[in-house]
Order: C-alpha cells, then structure tokens, then sequence
C-alpha cells in the first residue's frame, strides 16, 4: 500500500480550519506527507463577502492566506485547476501538470454557481456573471462602480431570491444609492412582510419575468457539482453531492472524505451552506488523525436547520440584520447586525493570528537562511577560492565552451541549482530548469539536453518516488517547450532530520547542455560598445520577496504574480533576437549579455564591465562605465514596501561589495542618476538594496547598440535601464 500521503483537495474553510487545528497543535496533525491543493493561493470567507462589496470590509481583510496556512502547518501547498480523480489508481488528476497520487484524500471543493435555466443561458457571458468564484464576481461589480450615480443607468439585475441573492441587492444598495436594482425571483417565491418592506424601502425591484439579457447581471441562482464530479463514479445524490457516512467517508470508499458544499450525509439532507462547513471541521480533523492511526472513526451528527443573519447595509444608517431558523424570518434589528459582525470578525482573526506568529523580524544572526537562488555562496569566498585553484581557470562567461559538437554547432555547458524555494514540488523543478537555462541564453545558446542531481528527504521509498517524479516533471516540462529532454542523472538521500513540509527538503541542480549554431555568435559578458542601450528582461526583487514569504508577511497576490512571471521560459527572447540578426546580417543586435542571478543586478552588470574593461585595457582603449537609470529599473508589485519594514535576502549583505563600483575605481564605474530616487536618501538607499538583491529565475540583460534596442523594446518584455559611457 502506498505510504501515508493525506491530499486535501480544496481550500474551503473546513480545510482552513483543519490547517489551523494542525498549526496551532502540530502533535494532533497525522504522521506522513500532506498535500493541500487549491485553484488560487487564497479562499475568501464567503460570510463577509456581502460586506466587502457594501464597503464595509475590505477584500484583503476577509482573504484566507492558504499558502502561508500550509506552510505554518507544515503542509505542502499546490496551486492548480482539479479536473478529476482517478479513484482506481488514486490520483488526483491536475489540469496542466501531472498527477497526485495519495492513500487518503479529502475533499472540501465547494460548488460552482447553477447556471442552467434557458433564459440565463441566453446572457452574454460579459454580461451574465455567476456570484462563485467571488473574486471574479467581485471584480465585476467593481467594473460596474462607473454607473452607482447614474440613476439612468441600465439596471443592475441579482438573479436568485435565496439569502445570497437578497444579502448581495442590499449591499449593492449601500455601494450604489442611485442606481436601479432588480432583483428576479422564481413566480412561487414569497417573502417574509418585513423582509419585503426592506427591500422596497430601498427601491430593489422585485420582477418575476426574464429581464433584458442586455442588462448587467449576478447569478445567484444556487449551487451545484463540478462536472467530473459526476464523470468519477463517485456515489452521488440528485443534487451531485458526494454522499457520505456520518464519519465523513465517501460510502464504498474508506479512504475518501467530503465535506462542505460537495459533500452530504446520506439519509441527513441539508442545503450548500458556509454554517455546515465550519462546523464539520473538528468532526473531519479528528477522523483524519484517527484514521492514519488506526483508530476507529467517530459518527457526526449535524443538525437539520442552522440559524442564518441577514444583513442590511443601510446608507446613511445602522447597519441592521435578520435572523432565520428554517423558514422563520426575525427582524431586522441592530444589535444582529452587531452579533454576525462580531462572529465575522472573531472567525477571520483566526486565521490572522496564526500568520503573524513567530513572524518577528529576527537579529542577522538569527535570520532564516534564504532559498532558491539566495542560498548560493557569497561572492567574495567563490571568487577567492576559483582565484587560489590552478586546476580550474575561472571563467569569463557562466556558460563553457567544450567544443564543436559537428561541423556547424558549437556546445556550451553550464551548471546550477538550489534547495526548494517553494513546497510545490513540480512548480520548484520548473523553476530550478528555468533558472539553470538562463546562463545558456545569455550566451545566445539554445539548450538541447540535461542531467539533474535530486537529493530528496528522508521518506519511505514510495514517497520519495512521489516527490522525485514531480520535480523531474516539473524539470522536464520546462524542458520540453524548448525542444530540450531531460537525459539522465542522480539521486541523493539526505541524512538529515526531515522537517514539515517534506517537499521543502528536496535540493536540485542541473548541469544543462546548450548549442551555438556557428552561423550564429556567442554572446560574451565582455564586448560593450560606447553608446550601448542596456536592456532588462524582467523585474526585479525576488530575493527580497522569498525573504519576506519566509516570514509570511507576502500578500498573497503579490507572491502569485511574481510566481507567474518566474514561471515563464525565456528563451523566446533568444530567438527573436537571432529573426533580427537574420535581417539585419552585417550588424550585432547583442554585444554583451548575462542573466542576473545570485549576485543581483549590480554585481552581474559589474561582471560585464570588468569583461570588457579588461579587454579595453590591453588594447590601451579608455574603460567605459554604465549610466543606471533608477527610475527606469522595473521592481516587482510590493519590493519597495517590503523593504521598508526590513526584509531582505540574506546573501544581499554580501552582495554590497559590488556598491564601491558606484563612482568607485576607474575601470569598473557605475554612475546612478535619477529625478525621484537620488534627491530622495530613503528611497535611493531601497534601490541601492534592489541593485544587489539576488534574484532566482532572474532577467536577462542586454548591452545593444541603439539602432536595434528600440526594436527590442517595441516587440516586449524589454526595457531600458541605461546605457555604457566613457
């Protein structure tokens, strides 16, 4: 049998607050691999939502962080779409990425929005937007603020008389007080006196007839299954839920759990309701720490009816709300509007206050040691030490030339690699690809092949077999979309203590083999031209970033994008620029090149002129120095406020060597100018921070005569940050 790997299939808040039980008594957790797999790296308390779009809350303040409450519970965290569950092989089947394979699986994957009647399906589908998932509803009522004064505005129309569709027309009423609200209702619908008093109070229309499809519209028409739900062959009630035993169990499968919207009790129907979702999380916590011990499940049983608070977000007024037990409607009266704010408010803290445990910022001495591309040696010992070798003569270049692989291409090889920067497995192998193949590029080179080195925790052999096979797919799939194949390699077991998460203890490096057609040329770090452009690929910041997330003060959004953007190949960039050289034969589109790693922008940069300097020098040519333009230098979403509350990586103190170049020795100079950072000290002493921030799947940098940088410019994602000078 496969070795204990608990996969928790969606973040909806009974994992949640499974993931706190465990963060908060790390003793209660079971024993094994767990794995929590989410489509985003956030879930959005569904209880405050009416509030945000009232304006009473902000977004970020109702955000459940799923990443960083996997990481504080020692669970690994991948973001990916779930399409599916091979129930005979047991794996979860992932769009765009390979399988998960697991011996205990619980599903919380909530519902989508039932949008099936014949009418809705003749909306504009940018018109006609479901409430789930909120984040794209909320972005939608968003687009529509440009109308909340303009009463001659087309109505804005909520289909669904359920709470959810009632709770979002009042809110919307306090976020527009001008603009028409329709609310559409089944014929048979009926409302409580005071509830419809309160609705036509505040001028929401109640319709019970198809409005115009060309009015902006919310669905909030119910819940229902995803469809490869039902493709599964799980057993499953009219409404698609996943039936289950009372102890959680999937009938006719012991090793499967569901809760919340997608799964019910069979014989104990019960609506889709966030109620039954939070309090079916210790009976479900307590079975999955009895089950991996094997001990027998315990019997939930919940109740038939849950009380429910409307609220009404009135404009220039109390907030007021309703309570319901079944079909009993109360109210409306403040001090309810006050009792669901407190419950709101008490459940979110929760998951608040686990984030910013042990998140203060520590002496240097103390400081977490950094991941990913930061945990390389500092410069000053790695050069020494290459400077003191006779056997081996350093470099000019991170790729070597070992020699003609036929008669019209050259081979280059270079080597890199890190420990885990992240707990997702897969995604960290494409990253360690991406990043290893960037001293390829910078050489002009196409990578053709490599070979890896893994060196994995200490686990029982079929979990180390799961991790090995998603590191090397996740190396092999950022491979592939170059027409490059993973060879061959080696394997490692680690003799250390294995720590929570598992995936973290996993360490990769690459030796990548790269080719240079000879109808081509190698681009060297050395060769700059007075009068060059220097060009970046990318922005900056990602030391400062990780460094950060190491200590959960990331926002999760901005961890995403920068995850996106290092998620991306970069060898397209190589390519383009040899379509110009094509054209423009009798010229160098590039005279030098590097990609910006472990030493930061200044350092490489500093690289690049002491190459070139050094050949000037022979020939008695005069050194040239590089103009840096601080204004222009791209820094990814957040860097900035992140550096004012202290983080940075821990190789950046190191890296300051690489500051006396500025106005410093003659033949190797740097000139910073700015209109906004250079008058500013704290603002020009962050950038100075930014220059020597090690950056993992970092940009390239191009030195280019001007006659061809705006060209590069111009077809994207390049961007100039200054230009070589004498």
């Amino acid at each position: 049998m496969f070795s204990d790997h608990l996969v928790l299939a969606g973040g909806g808040h009974t994992h949640a607050l499974v993931m706190l039980r465990w963060a908060m008594n790390p003793k209660l957790k079971p024993a094994g691999m767990i794995t929590l797999v989410n489509k985003s790296s956030t879930t959005i308390y569904s209880g405050m939502f009416p509030g945000v779009i009232a304006g009473k809350y902000k977004i970020d303040e109702i955000l459940i962080d799923l990443r960083n409450l996997a990481s504080k519970a020692g669970v690994s965290f991948v973001m990916a779409e779930i399409e599916g569950i091979d129930l005979k092989k047991k794996n979860l089947l992932l769009s765009g990425r390979p399988e998960i394979e697991y011996s205990l699986l619980s599903m919380n994957i909530g519902t989508k929005t039932n949008f099936n009647s014949k009418s809705e399906i003749a909306w504009d589908k940018d018109l006609a937007v479901p409430i789930k998932p909120f984040s794209e509803s909320y972005k939608f009522i968003v687009d529509q603020d440009i109308h909340k004064d303009n009463s001659s505005a087309k109505p804005f129309v909520i289909i669904g008389g359920g709470f959810a569709g009632i709770e979002i027309a009042f809110s919307l009423r306090k976020r527009w007080p001008e603009r028409s609200i329709i609310l559409k209702v089944k014929s048979r619908r009926k409302f409580s006196k005071n509830l419809l008093k309160k609705l036509k109070d505040l001028k929401i229309q109640i319709i019970k007839k198809d409005p115009s499809v060309l009015y902006p519209t919310l669905i909030c028409t119910g819940n229902k299954s995803f469809e490869w739900i039902k493709d599964s062959g799980f057993p499953i009630d009219e409404n698609g839920r996943i039936l289950t035993k009372k102890t959680l169990q999937v009938l006719n499968y012991p090793g499967l759990f569901a809760v919340g919207d997608c799964g019910v009790i069979k014989d104990h129907p019960r609506p889709s309701s966030g109620v039954w979702a939070v309090r079916s999380a210790k009976p479900l916590a307590k079975n999955l720490e009895r089950i991996s011990k094997g001990l027998k499940l315990k019997e939930w049983k919940p109740q038939r009816k849950a009380i429910q608070l409307l609220d009404i977000n009135y404009i220039n007024m109390k907030s007021k709300a309703f309570i319901s037990w079944g079909e009993v409607i109360i109210g409306p009266f403040d001090f309810l509007s006050r009792l669901k704010e407190s419950i709101d408010k008490k459940f979110v803290s929760k998951f608040h206050f686990i984030q910013d445990i042990n998140t203060e910022m520590l002496a240097e001495k103390e400081m977490i040691k950094c991941r990913g591309c930061a945990a390389k040696l500092p410069f000053t010992p790695l050069s020494s030490a290459l400077k003191k070798l006779d056997l081996i003569e350093s470099p000019k270049d991170d790729s070597i030339d070992i020699g003609i692989l036929n008669s019209c291409k050259t081979l280059i090889q270079s080597v890199d690699g890190f420990p885990s920067l992240i707990s997702d497995t897969w995604l960290n192998g494409r990253l360690l690809a991406f990043h290893s193949c960037s001293d390829i590029w910078a050489c002009g080179g196409s990578v053709i092949s490599a070979q890896s080195v893994v060196k994995l925790p200490s686990l029982p052999n079929d979990l180390q077999q799961e991790l090995l096979f998603q590191v090397l797919e996740g190396i092999n799939s950022a491979l592939s979309i170059q027409g490059a194949k993973l060879i061959g390699g080696h394997t490692l077991e680690s003799r250390k203590t294995s720590k929570e998460p598992f995936s973290l203890g996993i360490e990769g490096s690459l030796t990548v083999n790269g080719v240079i057609d000879d109808k081509k040329y190698f681009w060297s770090k050395g060769g700059m031209k007075k009068g060059d452009q220097i060009l970046i690929s990318r922005s900056l910041g990602t030391g400062i970033i990780f460094s950060a997330f190491m200590n959960s003060q990331v926002k999760p959004y901005v961890l995403d994008s920068v995850l996106k953007e290092m998620n991306k190949s970069q060898h397209y960039l190589v390519d383009f620029i040899y379509q110009l050289t094509n054209i423009n034969s009798n010229s160098k589109i590039v005279n030098a090149c590097t990609d910006i790693t472990g030493f930061g922008l200044l350092g490489h940069l500093s690289e690049m002129l002491e190459s070139t300097n050094s050949d000037r020098l022979k020939m008695n040519i005069e050194p040239l120095k590089i103009i840096l333009e601080l204004d222009h230098i791209p820094i990814y979403d957040g860097v900035k406020e992140l550096l004012e509350k202290g983080y940075e990586s821990t190789l950046a103190s190191s890296n300051q060597v690489f500051l006396k170049n500025i106005d410093g020795d003659k033949n190797l100079r740097f000139e910073l100018v700015s209109n906004d950072f250079v008058p500013n000290k704290s603002l020009y002493n962050a950038m100075l921070k930014i220059l020597v921030d090690p950056q993992t799947c970092g940009p390239l940098v191009v030195s280019c005569p001007s006659i061809h940088s705006e060209k590069l410019i111009e077809k994207g994602p390049w961007i100039r940050i200054g230009f070589v000078s004498e």
